[in-house]
């Protein structure tokens, strides 16, 4: 006479090739063998996630080509508006406008985990070209280069850019007279440094000691209090995420001189 162990086994896999129900053999009564039961419940919980997984992922693609479907008709607007304005005689319009469009193709269209340094500078460019419009010769972008094959290091995408608009909007956008923002790129053996540096208000020192205890992960750090740098804690999760804790940012600011913040990354560059 079979143990009830192999009896039950035997049944269930009889039940599944005539069926092909795995969920019926997955709910069939293991409790009298502990270790199957285990088993059987460790399966379902593997394939329910599983399922999930592509559930969501299915979701990724919809959203993925809502994005690459919706984005057109603003592209072909934002032309038609540059041709007029070139067809006006308004050459800062269409430069304005046609900046903006690459900048929202940049962003929405481009789904690439990594990019080149030198796709980002274009991106940061752009977008400072959109807020000229709005302040004229206030402000200005610079470039400090090391060494210029560190425009083809690899990257993750939109890193330089938030880092940027941060300089604007909380460096520049409240200080008296014209403004710079200096990008500084430098590089050692296996480390990728990116130096975003305004000549703007500036922090006060107890705003940057929490920002950049938040930026380590620092035990203690309060990560609900608001002190600012959204965009800046954002970026800087991502490159921790994906590189280790070993990358990522840091902030040097003095109030009334301005703000540096300092990006680590892993030196790579594109393969051939």
């Amino acid at each position: 006479m079979w143990p009830w162990t192999d009896w039950k086994l035997r049944r269930a896999l009889r039940r599944y090739r005539r069926e092909r129900d795995l969920e019926a053999v997955l709910q069939m009564d293991w409790h009298r063998d502990l270790d199957l039961s285990a088993f059987f419940t460790d399966v379902e919980e593997r394939l329910h996630g599983e399922e999930i997984t592509r559930l969501r992922q299915k979701q990724a693609e919809y959203l993925a080509l809502q994005n690459q479907i919706n984005p057109h008709f603003l592209y072909n607007a934002l032309e038609a508006i540059r041709t007029d304005a070139l067809l006006a005689n308004c050459p800062d319009i269409a430069e304005t406008t046609e900046a903006l469009a690459t900048f929202f193709r940049y962003t929405i269209s481009n789904v690439q985990e990594y990019v080149t340094f030198s796709d980002e500078l274009d991106n940061a460019e752009n977008y400072f070209t959109i807020q000229r419009c709005r302040f004229g010769d206030k402000i200005s972008l610079e470039l400090e280069l090391e060494n210029e094959r560190l425009l083809e290091v690899r990257m993750p995408k939109l890193i330089l850019q938030p880092l940027v608009e941060n300089a604007v909007s909380h460096g520049l956008e409240g200080k008296l007279g014209h403004g710079t923002v200096r990008i500084i790129v430098e590089n050692s053996d296996r480390t990728f440094f990116l130096r975003v540096r305004d000549d703007g208000i500036g922090m006060p020192d107890e705003q940057v000691e929490r920002l950049n205890a938040q930026f380590g992960g620092v035990g203690g750090a309060d990560m609900t209090q608001p002190c600012g740098g959204i965009a800046l804690r954002n970026v800087n999760s991502r490159i921790r995420l994906m590189f280790g804790e070993d990358y990522g940012l840091h902030l040097f600011s003095a109030a009334g001189v301005g703000t540096e913040c300092c990006v680590t990354l892993p030196l790579r560059f594109r393969e051939a």
